[in-house]
């Protein structure tokens, strides 16, 4: 599984002068992290963990502990790092310090619970990485401010889950996860997800005949959120609602054309080849 490197979101520059500070120690454990030099790294994060508890630079400190251990393929000392962040009150919305593209929040524990679930897969023990993964999904969820982040953080989760029902052994479970995400095209490519369900699919009986039936019975449903409610069209296939987003549409965004969407789309064409 592909290893999110987020340790430069969460750096941030602090100059001291004097004495040395642990501002001092983050700085010169980022320049060794930089630099491959990880044990020394791990020397400067570790020091502000173990002496400077209730210093800003704690939280930051403690993640990057537990990605180093990751990186050195120590796993168990990773996930007790990881797992004292689950445990702590770090804010998730506290600035990530990085630049403009990068996520504007820590999301300490969304990240913690993610890289414990990494750490699990690693171990080839799936079904904690499946746990953990839910966690990071449910318990502690990704925030940020960004449509697109969300779209990319949606897919990038289905693939995740994906993956690891496969480990499992349970290909309909990954199906499941998959396919709410067909339709989600207007921020990001879903071609990942799309090329995933061709080889879960395969095989698999009469499934244009039930696509159509399914979209021929496309349905609406009102959600509510902060700024009010709008609408969905949404289709029921292989047990699974799949819902096609309305972001962009405007005055466009009507049955018939949600139909015709649907029956244009990367998912429709790919299911009609199998």
């Amino acid at each position: 599984m592909k290893i999110r490197l987020i340790l430069y979101l969460l750096f941030i520059s602090v100059f001291a002068f004097g004495q040395k500070v642990p501002s001092d120690y983050f700085k010169e454990a980022n320049r060794f992290y930089d630099e491959g030099q990880m044990d020394k790294a791990l020397d400067g994060y570790m020091y502000i963990v173990e002496n400077h508890p209730r210093n800003e630079l704690y939280p930051r400190a403690l993640y990057n502990v537990g990605h180093v251990y990751f990186l050195q393929k120590e796993y168990k000392k990773s996930i007790n790092a990881f797992n004292r962040i689950l445990q702590g009150g770090q804010d998730e919305r506290e600035p990530s310090g990085g630049g403009i593209m990068s996520d504007p929040y820590a999301n300490y524990r969304h990240r913690a619970a993610l890289q414990i679930s990494d750490c699990y897969y690693e171990l080839r023990q799936y079904d904690s990485a499946l746990y953990y993964l839910a966690l990071s999904d449910t318990a502690y969820p990704y925030l940020t401010d960004c449509g697109n982040a969300y779209a990319e953080n949606d897919i990038r989760t289905a693939l995740r889950y994906a993956d690891i029902y496969q480990k499992l052994g349970q290909p309909d479970k990954a199906i499941e996860k998959l396919l709410p995400q067909v339709f989600n095209t207007e921020l990001v490519s879903n071609s990942k997800i799309i090329a995933e369900l061709k080889s879960l699919l395969a095989g698999k009986r009469k499934l244009l005949v039930k696509l159509d039936e399914a979209i021929d019975g496309v349905y609406s449903k009102t959600y509510s959120s902060g700024r009010g409610t709008y609408e969905r069209y949404c289709i029921r296939w292989l047990g699974v609602e799949i819902c096609f987003s309305n972001h962009f549409y405007g005055s466009r965004y009507t049955k018939e054309n949600v139909i015709k969407w649907m029956r244009e789309s990367e998912f429709y064409q790919m299911v009609a080849g199998l």
